[in-house]
């Protein structure tokens, strides 16, 4: 049997992510009207499911969208799209779109959309090179400047992300894995899917102002208290990434990843720092003890829907 690019849950049916469509009616298509989560699979188990959830529907919420699944649903066909495509290490998406307006038309009133559910599943990946995760990824400062919160609520995991992706050829073109971009006030914010550390002087730091949150930027700093290190957010500019003792990134698709390099210049001594792999480390090896974990097998049981559950 082919190996599975992955499965894609669409329309209410289970198809080959590649065979999945969005109807070019949609504004999620026209209008990148969609929001969207993406939770990891390691070895059968969710990692922080309830979380990237919660983040869904706060997303869903703020752009006044309602995905027509109950939570149990949900996490029942996530769960069998990981299932489906015999994964065991797995990035899985769920996303809900504005839908067609009202009589198919191409331009109209967003209430009138019915809000549709899709998810998919695809083989684990890194947001760097791999073998970063051992030797150290390389950022680019971007000229592309983050769109700000007044403008786009980047707390909302959605799909307007012109900003990243200029900031994402700038950095590949110059021979880096990643860009990290500045707001307007030239303070940094985040990259394409991960948020940007440094350490100095012992304190680990995070941007915290006009980027996405992540789930694995919560589970730093709860690392960092285990790990009886203080961690805190901070106005950061590139100067500080660039005089870090040590810098790493957190992400869905990777997890703790130390930087040595930031632009043309070497971060401390140009090799992981000592912090960065002690929480690299911790982390994989809480998540090999079920730190956080649903177990796949636990979701795959039908759930009551929800025009029933009250019953």
């Amino acid at each position: 049997m082919a190996e599975s690019n992955g499965i894609a849950y669409s329309g209410g049916h289970f198809v080959p992510v590649e065979d999945a469509t969005i109807p070019i009616l949609d504004p999620a298509f026209t209008k990148s009207d969609v929001v969207f989560d993406a939770v990891s699979v390691w070895d059968g188990n969710f990692f922080r499911l309830d979380d990237h959830l919660r983040r869904f529907r706060d997303s869903c919420s703020y752009v006044r969208m309602k995905p027509p699944l109950g939570e149990d649903e949900i996490k029942h066909v996530l769960a069998q799209c990981v299932e489906k495509a015999e994964f065991s290490r797995s990035i899985v998406y769920m996303l809900c779109t504005r839908g067609r307006y009202g009589g198919g038309v191409a331009f109209g009133d967003p209430r009138t959309c019915r809000n549709e559910f899709l998810a998919y599943s695809v083989p684990y990946y890194w947001v760097v090179p791999k073998d970063r995760i051992q030797t150290g990824a390389h950022l680019w400062v971007a000229e592309t400047r983050r769109a700000p919160d007044v403008a786009i609520n980047q707390r909302v995991k959605n799909f307007n992300r012109m900003d990243l992706t200029c900031a994402q050829f700038e950095a590949l073109d110059a021979g880096a894995d990643q860009p990290v971009l500045l707001s307007t006030g030239g303070y940094l914010t985040e990259g394409p899917g991960f948020n940007v550390w440094i350490v100095k002087d012992g304190r680990v730091l995070t941007p915290g102002e006009n980027l996405l949150e992540g789930i694995t930027r919560l589970t730093v700093f709860e690392l960092c208290q285990m790990a009886g290190l203080e961690a805190a957010t901070a106005d950061l500019k590139p100067q500080d990434l660039a005089a870090a003792d040590e810098a790493f990134l957190s992400s869905s698709g990777g997890g703790i990843i130390p930087i040595t390099k930031v632009s043309n210049a070497l971060i401390g001594d140009g090799k992981p720092g000592d912090i960065s792999r002690r929480l690299r480390d911790l982390y994989w090896e809480k998540r090999a003890q079920g730190w956080h974990a649903t177990a796949l097998a636990d979701l795959l049981v039908e759930p009551v829907p929800r025009a029933v559950a009250g019953r």
